[in-house]
């Protein structure tokens, strides 16, 4: 699945976690890694982590986030690593300065590993991944990518889609529009309105969006646990991880975020700032 992957350290204790999970990730995948280091040249230190993980040491100067999405691009990786916390100075958000942006403007795939709080190490590699799919057409692709990933490292996925049954007010709008007809038409002949497709009507629906999503991950060779949970997405997501102990969150950079949008989507923005495990951000548009 994925080929070169860039992992960004400052040489810290936090940047270390992530630099150990994006190794692992890289020898399970058969894949090459960089540890890429922004600012002057640590020397030995930089080269000796390097070896140990059996990766490429490089050192550029700039903007630690700007610098990071640059080195990926100049080398093709298709995989960029960062830890939640460290490589963000003095003044942090609450997901850490450079993994913040770089969530928010990388054209590829993005593993943001926790740094702080965590149960254990990298040693084991992950053991549960829980994907979250809201049947659009973007989140489909990410469940597709997350079971290509799945299969190749040997575990089984768990596909959640969260449904919201519209309000009152919403519904006697959709009542005074053509969409209501085609929401309560047939499943073989709805079309789901866009506006309307991050937020799933009812369970039979949600079974809908689940058995495409089984039907999906059976195409990559992967059989998926899947279920509906009635709730919000973000929150539904971040409870389940927690509550059942998963150690990777997968979802599309956009898709599950309603009608408004931040440029990452609300649904991976929210998870990538409260999430308690790792979380990929499969690029998805």
């Amino acid at each position: 699945m994925y080929k070169k992957i860039i992992v960004g350290t400052d040489l810290s204790k936090t940047a270390e976690i992530a630099v150990e999970h994006a190794s692992h990730m890289a020898k399970a995948l058969g894949a090459e890694l960089f540890l890429v280091h922004v600012g002057s040249d640590p020397g030995a230190p930089l080269k000796e982590l390097a070896e140990s993980m059996a990766a490429e040491a490089v050192c550029v100067s700039g903007n630690p986030a700007e610098a990071l999405l640059s080195e990926t691009e100049r080398l093709g990786a298709d995989l960029l690593v960062v830890g939640s916390v460290g490589m963000s100075g003095a003044k942090r958000f609450m997901l850490g300065n450079v993994p913040n942006k770089v969530s928010h403007h990388s054209d590829k795939d993005l593993l943001i590993v926790k740094t702080d709080r965590r149960k254990g190490g990298a040693s084991g590699g992950y053991k549960k991944i829980l994907v979250g799919t809201d049947g659009s057409a973007t989140a489909m692709r990410a469940v597709e990518m997350a079971s290509e990933l799945s299969k190749q490292l040997g575990i089984r996925p768990t596909v959640v889609t969260a449904y919201e049954p519209p309000t009152e007010q919403e519904l006697d709008a959709l009542r005074k529009s053509d969409v209501y007809s085609q929401w309560n038409a047939p499943k073989a002949q709805r079309d789901t309105p866009a506006e309307f497709q991050w937020r799933i009507a009812d369970a039979s629906q949600a079974q809908d969006v689940l058995e495409r999503a089984e039907h999906c991950a059976a195409e990559k060779g992967v059989e998926a646990d899947v279920r509906a949970v009635e709730g919000s997405p973000a929150e539904t997501l971040l409870g389940i991880a927690q509550d059942e102990g998963f150690d990777l969150i997968a979802v599309g950079s956009v898709g599950m975020a309603g009608p408004k949008r931040f440029m990452l989507g609300n649904v991976p923005h929210r998870l990538s700032h409260h999430t308690p495990t790792d979380i990929l951000i499969l690029r998805t548009a």
